[in-house]
């Protein structure tokens, strides 16, 4: 992936259409909701603008997601999370047709998406290897997916990050941490999906009806968040949290950069009132959209 140029002055929020939000660290930290959140995703509404969780993390299922939303007292709909383990399916379906069968490294809750899109899962000789977050992974699963690979079975990860936020005194081992025993046994590659691979966000946006430019990709990680929106092509806030890391792949940078979002909401009220009063300047009226 190769990243793009882009102009200095960035586009305005006022072209966005649909949010995407990144959820760890963006909307909530651990289990603990940002105040900013509900008046945030409130604004969005009233304003006509559609939002969707995006996120690497493939230990839940959506149903999960929304109970765990729940019970931080953020109401939410399945139709309001892309996971990756949505986008390994919509990957497959669009770029492989062919395959059927499938040898699952991930937990129980995520096995009925992929029986529901149509795909067995497979102990013997399956199509391909799907590599997500597996906290039932066994010694004897993963030299049995180590096996298939080995012998030119083709291996997918549902997204790269090698850790899991976890409470205090774990420490999860991801699915980025399990590829890469992988391919350091085989000596084979797997195709890595998720974030940053902008394909993901395009199918996110695809589902929603919405063109890529169209829509903004906001989280505080800029290694996966902001380089995936900056891949596909769309706006990108970053949101400084208080575990936000400052690692950056080059020419990786957010148009905007905000403490919370309830300050990407006061970047975004003030241009439109700016767009309501028709100034032709079109520059941006906040100095929070410029933070570093």
């Amino acid at each position: 992936m190769t990243g793009q140029q882009r102009s200095i002055m960035p586009k305005s929020l006022t072209q966005v259409r649909h949010v995407f939000l990144d959820m760890d660290g963006t909307i909530y930290n651990g289990t603990k909701l940002f105040p900013t959140t509900p008046g945030f995703l409130a604004f969005l509404t009233a304003a006509g603008r559609g939002y969707t969780f995006l996120t690497n993390n493939s230990s839940r299922s959506t149903a999960e997601y929304v109970a765990k939303l729940a019970k931080m007292g953020l109401p939410s709909e399945p139709e309001n999370f892309y996971t990756s383990t949505d986008y390994a399916i919509d990957y497959l379906k669009t770029n492989h047709p062919e395959f059927s069968r499938l040898y699952l490294l991930g937990v129980p809750a995520i096995r009925p998406a992929f029986a529901a899109a149509g795909f067995q899962l497979v102990e013997e000789a399956p199509d391909a290897v799907i590599v997500a977050f597996d906290k039932t992974l066994t010694y004897r699963t993963l030299c049995r997916a180590a096996w298939f690979i080995r012998e030119g079975i083709p291996a997918f990860a549902t997204h790269p990050d090698v850790f899991c936020p976890a409470e205090p005194g774990e420490w999860l081992v991801d699915c980025g941490a399990i590829t890469a025993c992988l391919e350091s046994s085989t000596g084979k590659k797997i195709t890595v999906l998720g974030k940053p691979d902008p394909g993901f966000l395009r199918a996110a946006a695809a589902r929603k009806g919405v063109p890529v430019e169209d829509v903004l990709m906001c989280g505080d990680r800029v290694s996966t968040d902001i380089a995936l929106g900056f891949y596909a092509g769309s706006i990108t806030c970053r949101i400084l949290s208080p575990d936000s890391e400052f690692t950056s792949p080059e020419g990786v940078v957010p148009d905007y950069t905000v403490n919370h979002l309830g300050e990407l909401q006061a970047v975004w009220e003030a241009q439109e009132a700016k767009k309501n009063r028709n100034d032709p300047s079109g520059r941006r009226t906040s100095s929070l959209s410029g933070l570093v």
